[in-house]
């Protein structure tokens, strides 16, 4: 009987994920006495907010938004196809689970041939959702691939919402060395005698920066981030201008290298195939990337 019950609850779960709406549309008012389509734009109206935090916050590029927008229309293709798929074994679905009840009803012994027919549904429905998962996950994995390591971190921590926190740091795109490159040029410009009473200070002033943008929790042994930080100071420093000018993008690189966020406990793939692959977030992003994101 526990087989049974199974299949049951397979065909259930068949229906939901095949079957029924793609999106996840959170609706949290209350509109029994509002027309039927007037809560179906409110649910979406309330997904897209959520899902527009999400863009917002990680600070999509233009090519990475493109490239989404790809794997999300090449998902509701594949929720298309394997619709259609699904859609062919529901009479058969339907026919045995109605043979089942009936037996159930009755109170007689299932035959070995309903039971085999069972099982033949169990199967084909079984096949079916599992292709349909891991298609789905090829295209999560794709887009994780596009991510950087701070968004896939963003991503991991992110609770819908229809307002973000205030003063909640965005964490998108990786910022460029550039402006490292800038402070150690005024480094090198700085007297010498400049330099040794203020070196501490900077290096002191670099950690609080750095601290700024790390999620809570993430230490930074400060002694010894400083010595590495006035180490580089002092390196720039000591290099002819043609030197410097071939090795400050490095330099600059050297400088932000250890602050990595923590390794992820979870694999994101199934937020991304929640939210990023969500159908909601193609008009979404086709409107953000018309108007310059």
């Amino acid at each position: 009987m526990k087989g049974i019950g199974y299949v049951c609850c397979l065909a259930l779960s068949m229906t939901a994920l095949l079957l029924g709406s793609a999106g996840c549309k959170a609706n949290p008012l209350s509109l029994a006495a509002s027309p039927a389509r007037a809560e179906t734009d409110v649910g979406e109206l309330h997904r897209e907010v959520v899902l527009l935090n999400l863009i917002n916050g990680l600070e999509l590029s233009a090519d990475q938004m493109r490239l989404i927008l790809e794997k999300a229309k090449e998902a509701e293709e594949l929720r298309e196809e394997f619709k259609g798929k699904a859609e062919e074994n529901v009479d058969e679905t339907a026919e045995v689970l109605g043979e089942l009840r009936a037996t159930l009803m009755r109170g007689e012994d299932i035959p070995p041939s309903l039971r085999e027919r069972v099982h033949q549904v169990q199967g084909a429905n079984n096949a079916l959702r599992e292709e349909f998962e891991e298609e789905m996950t090829r295209l999560a994995l794709e887009v994780k691939e596009a991510l950087g390591e701070h968004q896939l971190y963003a991503l991991e921590h992110f609770v819908p919402c229809l307002i973000p926190p205030e003063g909640e740091a965005r964490i998108g795109q990786a910022e460029g060395t550039s402006h490292l490159e800038r402070a150690l040029e005024r480094i090198r410009e700085m007297p010498s005698p400049v330099f040794e009473r203020r070196k501490k200070q900077m290096a002191q002033r670099a950690i609080e920066l750095a601290k700024g943008h790390l999620p809570r929790g993430f230490i930074i042994n400060e002694e010894e981030e400083k010595e590495r930080l006035i180490s580089i100071f002092e390196e720039a420093r000591a290099m002819s201008d043609v030197e410097f000018e071939l090795e400050k993008a490095n330099l600059a690189q050297q400088l932000k290298s250890p602050y990595k966020l923590p390794e992820l406990p979870l694999d994101v793939s199934v937020k991304i195939e929640r939210f990023l692959l969500d159908p909601l977030i193609i008009p979404l992003l086709e409107e953000k990337l018309a108007i310059g994101g």
